[in-house]
């Protein structure tokens, strides 16, 4: 691919888009593995996905504005080195796939990976169909580093879509379960914020619907942590 075709790929929405209530759940069958047209990603991420496969990061986090926004100095604790933040806000399941065939390769020496992806793909798409391309990162991520330890975080609950999205989110994350085995865990991690918040009303572990603030990122860190502890990949 020449530079030009590529410079013209490389855009995503900066920013989760917006969920509103009551919003239609449509289903299709599949969406474009590509990059969100509007608007283009920042410089960095352009830069980072053109390089990726030189720095050969030893740990990775991956996702979209629920992983950018994951604070440094929590995500570090995660993993054995210091992970590379590969999370981009707006990305849905498909988007990241793209971002990641475009910039991981074979015989990459990953050793550690975390995945947390999907919220932005509950308006459009089916469960069955959302998970289905979290597997597909998992398949890219096995071809291209083998040796890779993989922590899929289970989708985290939303404050907004009712039990239209809490129903799609069960259904999403029980798929999840089964794609577990001995390079890759799959947590569950939201027990912590379905404890502390209410079903309405304010809640100091989110920043709006989606988002976390820093007390929710630790709380949902140390359920990570915690999980990864009692289950070390094989």
């Amino acid at each position: 691919m020449n530079r030009s075709v590529r410079a013209a790929l490389l855009l995503l929405g900066a920013g989760l888009a917006a969920l509103p209530a009551g919003v239609a759940l449509a289903d299709p069958a599949d969406v474009p593995v590509e990059p969100r047209s509007q608007p283009p990603y920042p410089d960095w991420m352009s830069t980072l996905i053109g390089t990726l496969r030189q720095r050969d990061p030893p740990a990775i986090l991956m996702g979209d504005s629920l992983v950018a926004g994951w604070p440094k100095d929590l995500a570090g604790t995660l993993f054995d080195a210091e992970p590379v933040n590969f999370g981009a806000g707006g990305d849905t399941t498909a988007n990241l796939l793209w971002r990641v065939r475009t910039a991981f390769g074979r015989g990459m020496a990953l050793r550690s990976a975390l995945l947390l992806v999907g919220t932005n793909d509950l308006p459009k798409r089916a469960p069955e169909a959302i998970a289905g391309t979290i597997g597909d990162i998992l398949s890219t991520i096995r071809a291209d580093a083998p040796r890779a330890c993989v922590t899929v975080v289970a989708l985290l609950p939303r404050r907004d879509g009712g039990t239209a999205y809490a129903t799609k989110i069960r259904a999403i994350n029980d798929r999840l379960r089964s794609m577990a085995s001995p390079r890759v865990r799959v947590i569950d991690a939201s027990a912590p914020l379905r404890e502390r918040c209410p079903a309405t009303g304010p809640c100091d572990l989110y920043k709006d619907s989606v988002h976390l603030t820093r007390t929710g990122y630790e709380l949902v860190t140390d359920a990570v942590r915690r999980a990864q502890q009692q289950a070390p990949c094989s």
